[in-house]
């Protein structure tokens, strides 16, 4: 594989989004502090009831006129979750879904100006994470109904990302994030893979086929991290997940740019191997020119040496340097944590190329 297509000389970090704050000062002024002018884009932290991801899109439908509780659930598993019907003879209007992006933003804005201005970073790129229609669907109403019901979520994430860009005078990169498009073809047996990954791909790039012309995404793929465990044991290499990424980057729509693609290396509490087997699928990744590869493989279960081991790795099969980042969001961990995985960052960031 050539070096990866758009990439620096210097590595950049990427927070995936959700950071364990008590509310947006804390957590950016966190990461500016840890990381500052090595983070590619700058995540307002996803504090509060949306630092567990889309929980709390979810239960906004028990108030949508369509939407009826079929049964409750506390998240205390991927199972053990609220589960959704539309009502007889209703329609899910994507005009009466709240997902919240845009609110979230206009709040957190003056908050990211002022600390950004006080780090000198006035004019950096922000980040506003977004859940695929097909995953909010899948969680809200299950698999079957999935199929029908994500398109009314894409159209309700389309208004939003349009609502922020038209309000919005500085650059911002929105990340579409993935974890039931990669279980999905990780799961799928060996005969239907290839189907199933061209499917994934084509609902993934949705929201981004309803954008305006020129919007920045970004995609994290990922293997889900409720309560710091994944949705699956990770296979034996990251082939599925190189397969999801060039089959995404095929779709792309032209009228939007893909800003970077997130790798995950590990996931949940389990940490990322030491084996190069694991990453010799990377070769085979398939880049466009000015999109960025991150590696999202900084975990808290290897040392920092053990890290650098696993970064020479993964830069040696792609033939270049990469970003560096978590597999997924730091909110499901304590602040503590927390810090050590962005200083961890911030130092391989900064290592050496042997």
């Amino acid at each position: 594989m050539n070096p990866p297509a758009g990439q620096s000389d210097a590595r950049g970090t990427l927070l995936v989004g959700s950071i364990p704050a008590p509310d947006t000062h804390e957590a950016v002024k966190l990461a500016l502090t840890e990381l500052g002018p090595t983070l590619m884009c700058i995540p307002d932290g996803e504090t509060g009831s949306r630092s567990q991801w889309v929980s709390s899109i979810i239960a906004e439908l028990r108030n949508h006129p369509a939407v009826e509780l079929e049964h409750d659930g506390r998240w205390s598993n991927y199972n053990d979750r609220p589960r959704y019907r539309v009502r007889r003879g209703a329609t899910l209007d994507p005009d009466l879904l709240r997902l919240g992006y845009d609110a979230a933003f206009q709040q957190s804005r003056p908050v990211l100006n002022g600390l950004l201005a006080e780090h000198g970073l006035a004019g950096a790129t922000y980040q506003v994470g977004l859940a695929s229609g097909f995953d909010l669907a899948l969680l809200a109403f299950g698999p079957v109904a999935a199929l029908r019901y994500r398109k009314a979520f894409n159209r309700a994430v389309s208004r939003e990302i349009h609502s922020i860009r038209r309000n919005l005078d500085y650059d911002v990169v929105f990340q579409i994030e993935l974890p039931a498009e990669l279980v999905a073809v990780s799961r799928a047996p060996g005969v239907l893979r290839a189907v199933v990954t061209r499917w994934m791909a084509g609902v993934s790039v949705e929201p981004a086929a309803l954008a305006p012309n020129g919007t920045k995404f970004g995609v994290h793929l990922c293997f889900g991290d409720l309560h710091h465990k994944a949705l699956m044991i990770v296979g034996r290499n990251c082939s599925p997940t190189v397969q999801l990424a060039n089959a995404i980057v095929a779709r792309w729509p032209r009228h939007t740019s893909l800003a970077y693609m997130h790798i995950p290396l590990a996931a949940g509490d389990a940490a990322p191997s030491l084996a190069q087997s694991y990453y010799a699928p990377l070769a085979d990744l398939s880049l466009p020119a000015g999109t960025r590869l991150v590696a999202g493989f900084v975990h808290d279960a290897l040392s920092e040496d053990q890290l650098r081991e696993v970064l020479n790795m993964v830069e040696s099969i792609v033939g270049g340097r990469v970003d560096v980042a978590a597999p997924c969001g730091l909110g499901r961990r304590d602040a503590a944590t927390a810090r050590d995985l962005m200083r961890a960052s911030r130092h391989l960031a900064a290592a050496e190329t042997p």
